[in-house]
C-alpha cells in the first residue's frame, strides 16, 4: 500500500496458525533510498502525540496508519480473539511493529500477556513517556541489534551532559526523563561479535532502562566506516535483509550520536 505523499510502500503480512492458535503480523522495511530520505526528514520534525501516552516518530505513526485498516479486522474476528500475535519487522518495520503492537493494547484487542514483540535493527520509534508505557504493558519485548547497526541509533537521544567516564571516550548515556526526545523501548540484545549459530549475545538489563550503555549504545560512531555500519544493518542471523540504506539519513544524524 502506498505510505506516503511520496508514493513509498509499506508492506506487511499475516500469519495464522490454528495449530499454534497465533497470529504473527510482519512489516516489511524500507524499500527504497526516497523513501529513507523521506524518513530522515519527517525524524527532524516534531513528534506526534500516539492516543496520548506519549510522542511518536511522525513517518512511523503515518506508516502504521496506513496498515492498520489490514491489521484491526483480523484483531477482532471472534474466531481469533484468544489467540496470541506477534509483531516483528526489520528496520521501518521494525518500527511500525512497535507501535502495532502498542496500539493493540491500548485498543484493547489484546492483553499486554498475548503480545510478543521481537524488531530487529529498530531506529527509535517514541520518547521516553512511550516507552514507559510500552515497557509497562508489553513485557516480551525485545529488540535485536548486530554489533555497529547504526540505524538503532537514530535519531539521535538527547544525552546526559552530566555524564563523566573517561572509560567510555565520548559516548554518554541517553537522557531519560525527557519529554518528546527520541527514547528507546523494550530490551535490547546485543550481538556484538557477529550472527552466527551460537554466537554471543547480551540481554541489556542495566541503565538507563531500554538504552543500556553497557550494550551498543555505548559506542561512537565516525563516518568513514559508513560501510560497516550499512553492513551489519543489512545482515541479521547472516541473511540479507537488502535494505537499502544510503543517503543523507545518515549523512545528517551521525554527527550528533
Amino acid at each position: 500500500m502506498i505510505c506516503d505523499a511520496f508514493q513509498n510502500f509499506c508492506s506487511l503480512y499475516i500469519i495464522r496458525s490454528d495449530v499454534m492458535k497465533e497470529i504473527i503480523i510482519v512489516f516489511r522495511g524500507t524499500t527504497t533510498t526516497k523513501q529513507l530520505i523521506v524518513e530522515g526528514w519527517q525524524s527532524m520534525r516534531s513528534k506526534k502525540n500516539f492516543f496520548n501516552i506519549g510522542m511518536v516518530n511522525r513517518y512511523f505513526l503515518q506508516a502504521l496508519d496506513k496498515t492498520w485498516p489490514n491489521i484491526e479486522p483480523v484483531l477482532m474476528n471472534p474466531l481469533f480473539k484468544s489467540y496470541e500475535v506477534k509483531f516483528t519487522g526489520h528496520s521501518l518495520g521494525g518500527a511500525i511493529a512497535s507501535l502495532a503492537a502498542t496500539r493493540t493494547v491500548i485498543q484493547r484487542l489484546r492483553t499486554g500477556n498475548k503480545i510478543k514483540l521481537i524488531t530487529f535493527g529498530e531506529p527509535r520509534t517514541g520518547d521516553y513517556q512511550f516507552a514507559v508505557y510500552h515497557n509497562a504493558h508489553i513485557s516480551f519485548s525485545f529488540r535485536i541489534v548486530h554489533h555497529l547497526d547504526l540505524v538503532p541509533h537514530l535519531p539521535p537521544c538527547e544525552k546526559d551532559a552530566n555524564y563523566r567516564d573517561k572509560k567510555n571516550g565520548k559516548s554518554k548515556p541517553c537522557l531519560t526523563g525527557k519529554i518528546g526526545s527520541p527514547y528507546h523501548h523494550g530490551i535490547e540484545i546485543w550481538y556484538p561479535y557477529g550472527m552466527a549459530k551460537d554466537a554471543m549475545f547480551y540481554e541489556c538489563l542495566g541503565y538507563p532502562k531500554s538504552e543500556d550503555f553497557r550494550c551498543s549504545n555505548s559506542l561512537t560512531y565516525d563516518f568513514k566506516n559508513y560501510n560497516a555500519y550499512v553492513n551489519d544493518h543489512r545482515h541479521y542471523f547472516d541473511v540479507d535483509v537488502s535494505s537499502p540504506f544510503h543517503g543523507s539519513f545518515f549523512e545528517e544524524n551521525l554527527l550528533f550520536i
